[in-house]
């Protein structure tokens, strides 16, 4: 097979040689080193063989000897292949286009994948990368990635990791930043337990410190639960300050209003679609559609972006941006409270729910129809966890003297 291929390379001739003196032409080409392949003898005076274009132009020197006569029965190879296309300017310049093309797809980015973490400013990351040369239409061999890791992580402090994948044409940017770690009381430092909300008081369970409070007492928000400061436990004992710790669980009370206008807008569709179109060529885009577009107020605006590619990483940089509008018409629409109580009151307790820190014990709502709206009215009891640590700024009191005027 590899030989056969290297003949087409080099060109070769199917002759057909006549004659009486045949004998002496293969003599000939055996004494000249000439090469006869496929050799096919049909008479006693005809044969074909099969000649590299090389052998055929030295054989037509010794002719003369041999008394036979040779006819180009076939010709085949690259040579007489690009004879035949050498007059055709334009296959050959479409050859040429063809391979710059596959030279601009292969040697720049055409496509850019961009995974930021939401802790990193994606815009300032995206254009901190353009300054650095990494953009649409950039040059593969130009792009060190080492190099551009270092510097970004100089502009981003908190960036903790960043990639840059190259995969034929397209390019995958992945960034992720450090999360801040959640701020926490020192072990050691003077801590108090206080009230998040107001409530009343159901139970203490105090871990470490002073309970101030007990079952029954009303508290507002940011009062002393449990101090960090604790009396002495013992005759002759003194005061110490610690860390204060403890659950401290209270009836709480929430009020929301919450109003919905019940008189509405529905979108009804006419059945009219009007599509406009793009061309994005690398970063540049050219409208095919006169003026800047259709106004979105009577329509829903669909975008829909179709690239040319050959693989998941090889893309061309052509795109077609197709728009669709699909217009419609706004029709009132009258409802009733009744209607709509069934949402309003699931979305009020939901949203109330994930505040609450334990269990809703019992709710009352109100829904009223007033000046065309739903307005619910809703009160929702629970008991919770109402205690949260905060710094304790409380110091140890001087002891007052004795009889003899020393202290203690």
């Amino acid at each position: 097979m590899i030989a056969r291929l290297w003949h087409l390379a080099r060109g070769q001739v199917r002759v057909r040689v006549t004659g009486a003196s045949l004998p002496r032409f293969l003599n000939l080409c055996a004494a000249k080193g000439l090469t006869l392949r496929r050799m096919e003898r049909t008479a006693w005076d005809e044969m074909y063989a099969t000649l590299s274009v090389a052998d055929f132009r030295a054989l037509r020197r010794y002719m003369g000897r041999t008394g036979c006569r040779v006819h180009i029965v076939q010709r085949r190879g690259a040579p007489f292949l690009a004879a035949r296309l050498r007059p055709r300017v334009a296959l050959w310049g479409g050859f040429f286009l063809l391979a710059l093309l596959c030279w601009v797809l292969c040697a720049h980015i055409w496509s850019i994948e961009v995974r930021i973490d939401p802790t990193l400013d994606e815009a300032e990351v995206v254009q901190q990368l353009e300054d650095l040369g990494v953009h649409i239409g950039a040059r593969i061999s130009r792009l060190d990635v080492r190099s551009i890791r270092w510097k970004m992580f100089g502009m981003q402090p908190n960036m903790t990791f960043l990639s840059l994948n190259i995969r034929g044409n397209s390019l995958t940017i992945e960034a992720y930043g450090a999360t801040p770690p959640e701020e926490k009381l020192d072990q050691d430092a003077v801590v108090k337990v206080v009230a998040a909300r107001e409530g009343v008081i159901k139970s203490v369970q105090t871990l470490e410190g002073q309970p101030v409070v007990q079952p029954g007492d009303a508290v507002e928000t940011g009062d002393t639960l449990i101090s960090g400061l604790v009396p002495p436990t013992r005759e002759g004992g003194g005061y110490h300050l610690t860390h204060a710790r403890g659950e401290v669980e209270a009836y709480t009370v929430y009020h929301m209003t919450a109003a919905r206008a019940l008189e509405t807008e529905s979108k009804v569709y006419t059945g009219k679609v009007r599509r406009q179109y793009a061309l994005v060529l690398g970063n540049h885009r050219l409208n095919l559609y006169i003026g800047s577009g259709i106004d979105g107020g009577t329509c829903d605006k669909i975008i829909e972006t179709r690239t040319l590619r050959l693989s998941d990483s090889v893309v061309f940089p052509v795109s077609l941006v197709v728009q669709t509008y699909v217009f419609y018409e706004r029709e009132p629409q009258a409802g009733s409270a009744d209607a709509v109580q069934v949402e309003m009151l699931s979305g009020a307790l939901e949203q109330l729910v994930s505040g609450i820190d334990g269990t809703v014990t019992s709710h009352r709502e109100t829904l009223t129809e007033q000046n065309g709206a739903a307005v619910l009215e809703m009160t929702v009891h629970a008991v919770e966890q109402i205690g949260v640590e905060a710094l304790d700024d409380s110091t140890i009191p001087e002891e007052p003297p004795t009889e003899d005027g020393t202290a203690p």
